[in-house]
């Protein structure tokens, strides 16, 4: 029998309630023959990611989540794989970082949706200079599940280490057991852009979402090398139909509510960016209730605030801004530094209070810091009240 051991430290002891510890350690102790049920609070998904310690994951960022026929996926970004954890709590030698992961859960399991990568890295991609993508967003069209994946580049120049080099869109075959298979890889009005301030240049792999049989992308602008410059977003949209074409897309210009068939036909002031939805860079767009509700953190997704914005369509009007959550950086007891960004909505999973799911992305502002603390570099989740 596989003995399993987890160190759940300071940063995460603080979100599980201690009953919700002694199950998950229970749990631990008997293996993972059988899945558990969905868990239905936010200290049980907190303590479900706290556990998942091997080659499959270890810890990851921009967790977004989506369900189709009855299986949900989780979407990682940057994702580490590991055996578990030394007894100082810091991930073990042979530890290594890959570039994306696609979660199929199952219970309070969770396994790769496909062999390897969701994406792979792109030919060109070194250990010097990594050419890889990060799975953002997914949704349904056509029979299939597709993903937007945004290519990065590592940067060590850069403020952040990577620069983005445009947006993919992913093509896969849902089987019947829930698993992926990658069909094909096809291009977006992104492809091959570079980021960069103004229409021109947006990554579009904010969200997406289906609506009225189109297909709704959301996306953002931003300085290179300066996080200190606001990033606006905005909103296209495609016939589902015609989603892997990248000339069937339209672009919403808030200025005159009209949709254009070219982004150089909405406004390059690119001081006040009058045709973006959001002065920030939008993070989640969901259908919840009778609305769409988007997330987002000030400052380019990072700041200490939470905000949510609410609007009947997809493009709009959007309802003043609300703080729903306070989510700063900080220092674990350990002494490891921390960013928090990347808040999702998981309106998917039902929870016993009735609320919303939500989850935080945390990584090390090193890779130091990261590779100190198993822990860390795995999401918390809340539950919210929305406007």
């Amino acid at each position: 029998m596989t003995t399993i051991i987890v160190s759940v430290k300071g940063v995460t002891v603080r979100r599980l309630a201690a009953a919700a510890a002694v199950a998950v350690a229970l749990l631990l102790v008997a293996g993972p023959a059988s899945a558990a049920p969905t868990p239905t609070t936010a200290d049980g998904f907190t303590a479900m990611f706290a556990a998942k310690n091997d080659q499959t994951w270890s810890g990851g960022d921009q967790v977004t989540s989506f369900k189709h026929n009855g299986h949900v996926y989780w979407l990682f970004g940057d994702s580490v794989l590991s055996n578990g954890e030394d007894p100082d709590g810091s991930y073990p030698a042979g530890a290594v970082m890959v570039s994306n992961r696609i979660l199929l859960q199952q219970g309070d399991q969770l396994v790769n949706a496909l062999s390897g990568n969701a994406v792979p890295d792109a030919p060109t991609s070194t250990g010097a200079a990594q050419n890889k993508h990060w799975t953002q967003a997914m949704f349904y069209a056509n029979s299939h599940l597709y993903v937007l994946a945004q290519r990065v580049v590592s940067d060590p120049g850069d403020s952040l280490g990577f620069k983005l080099r445009g947006v993919e869109l992913v093509k896969y075959r849902q089987n019947s057991d829930g698993t992926l298979t990658l069909v094909g890889v096809f291009a977006t009005p992104s492809t091959g852009v570079d980021g960069g301030t103004g229409p021109l240049h947006i990554q579009w792999s904010g969200d997406a979402l289906y609506a009225n049989g189109y297909v709704y992308v959301y996306g953002s602008t931003g300085a290179e090398g300066n996080p200190f410059v606001i990033h606006y977003s905005y909103v296209a949209r495609v016939p589902a139909a015609q989603v892997e074409n990248p000339y069937a897309w339209r672009y919403y210009a808030k200025s005159t509510n009209t949709w254009r068939a070219s982004l150089g036909e909405l406004s390059q002031d690119l001081t006040n960016q009058p045709d973006a939805i959001l002065a920030g860079q939008v993070s989640s767009v969901r259908w919840i209730g009778n609305r769409h509700v988007m997330l987002h953190k000030p400052w380019n997704g990072w700041g200490d605030t939470i905000k949510a914005t609410t609007s009947p369509a997809p493009w709009g009007p959007w309802s003043p801004e609300v703080t729903v959550l306070s989510s700063p950086a900080g220092t674990t007891p350990g002494g490891q530094e921390y960013w928090t960004y990347s808040p999702q909505l998981h309106p998917e999973q039902a929870t016993t209070s009735g609320k919303v799911l939500v989850s935080v992305a945390w990584s090390g502002k090193t890779l130091a810091d990261t590779w100190a603390d198993a822990d860390l570099y795995k999401p918390r989740f809340y539950e919210l009240t929305l406007p």
